[in-house]
């Protein structure tokens, strides 16, 4: 019993050492596998990360930012002090300072009205409005990645639904072939077939260029033209709610970027005017120096004040042209408003339509449309239906995809430009 003991204990031990190794290869199978989850797709939400990081229009208008950055420092600096040195009444046959009178002097120029701290002011309401173009930027940036991502989706259901059409087009050759072999058919059937095929081929061929052009439009719009993409997540068009109009205007005039930036332009250009009017009034240059005597051995200081006159020079020519640029202002503040509210009002009547097509389409017209494929292929082999009938189902069949997968676009590229309008996601407005 003794000498079971230390048997059984190892026994025990080894037991939670085969367990606890278990455990731990399972934990990293586990999160391998999560690992290859979160790689193995690439998802909208990366996609527009990337687009943000990479992509160049966002990237110059960054660095706009960082030149306003420049012109605010700029405007708090004051202007350069100078220094004189000047030399009177040096006789001709002794080149020196010792027989002449030599003065230096140090002067400053003094603004006055306020200006220095306006032109500050002028800087940042800049940097303000080059801040809000940023954003109207990665909004536009963000709704086009958005709808690139889609296309390629559209794309690759588009050539999914293409191949398909080549089976059916092959099964229907298949069974042309075998019917004219028992003489049930012509042999102009069996050839209507291979044309058939040679069609659908074709358009596979088509779709499939029309996938990659899409991927490539998608790159580029993401920054990164020469990356290749991982798998694309599909994204869900479940989420269709109801939308009221006047709720998205109120949404785009709250919440939209480009007409916020013309807002603050408005602000701005009022600020130009006062700021011209403010330099109309004339800076001070005072001066004080040294002056040594040579003539009678005399030390002595000089200061000054110059102020020129404002007689000629009022600067109207400039405060004429800042309030003309006010006025265009706020007219420009006017026509956003009223285009970004047209863009809005066609994107809802777009999705309002598309969204009830694309549920007739999924809920009749698909379904009908397969069923009677279905029917005819069935009735052909059967000898009940002639081969037209079958063509013509099918080339319904495929229509009516396309015609889905259009439909289906426009739903998702509507609902882009609203949330892109409104700025939040279709699902959050109440």
């Amino acid at each position: 019993m003794n000498m079971s003991k230390p048997f059984y204990l190892l026994g025990l031990m080894l037991a939670a050492c085969y367990f606890v190794v278990c455990s731990d290869q399972a934990l990293l199978l586990s999160h391998a596998q999560d690992t290859n989850t979160k790689t193995e797709y690439l998802t909208v939400e990366d996609a527009i990360e990337i687009a943000i990081n990479n992509n160049p229009i966002i990237k110059s208008k960054k660095h706009n930012i960082e030149t306003s950055e420049g012109r605010i420092r700029q405007a708090h600096l004051l202007p350069n002090p100078e220094i004189n040195l000047l030399t009177e009444e040096m006789p001709t046959n002794e080149i020196g300072l010792n027989q002449s009178q030599n003065m230096v002097s140090l002067s400053q120029k003094l603004e006055i009205g306020g200006k220095r701290r306006l032109r500050i002011k002028v800087a940042k309401k800049e940097k303000d409005v080059m801040e809000l173009d940023l954003q109207t930027t990665v909004a536009d940036i963000t709704a086009k990645v958005k709808k690139a991502f889609f296309n390629v989706l559209t794309a690759q259901d588009e050539l999914k639904f293409a191949e398909e059409t080549v089976e059916i087009a092959k099964s229907l050759k298949n069974l042309s072939d075998e019917r004219y072999k028992t003489g049930d058919i012509a042999k102009i059937e069996v050839l209507k077939a291979e044309i058939e095929l040679s069609n659908a081929k074709m358009r596979m061929q088509k779709a499939e260029r029309n996938r990659l052009n899409s991927v490539k439009k998608l790159q580029i719009t993401m920054g990164i033209p020469n990356t290749p993409l991982k798998n694309l997540f599909p994204i869900s068009t479940a989420d269709t709610p109801s939308l009221q109009l006047e709720k998205l205007n109120d949404l785009l005039l709250k919440n939209y970027p480009a007409l916020k930036a013309q807002k603050k332009a408005v602000d701005l250009s009022l600020l130009k005017v006062t700021e011209a009017k403010r330099n109309a009034i004339p800076d001070i240059n005072a001066s004080v120096g040294y002056k040594r005597l040579s003539a009678t051995d005399d030390n002595t200081i000089q200061a000054g004040i110059n102020l020129p006159l404002p007689i000629f020079n009022r600067n109207q020519g400039k405060i004429i042209e800042a309030r003309a640029l006010s006025f265009k202002a706020k007219d420009d503040e006017m026509i956003i408003r009223n285009e970004l509210l047209l863009q809005l009002n066609n994107a809802f009547s777009l999705y309002t339509s598309s969204r009830e097509q694309v549920r007739y389409f999924v809920d009749t017209i698909i379904p009908q449309a397969e069923e009677s494929l279905k029917i005819a292929k069935q009735g052909y082999k059967h000898g009940e239906f002639d081969y037209l009938e079958v063509l013509d189902a099918q080339r319904t069949l495929a229509n009516t995809r396309i015609s889905y997968l259009k439909i289906l676009n426009e739903l998702y590229s509507s609902m882009t430009e609203i949330e892109k309008f409104a700025g939040v996601k279709i699902s959050d407005i109440n």
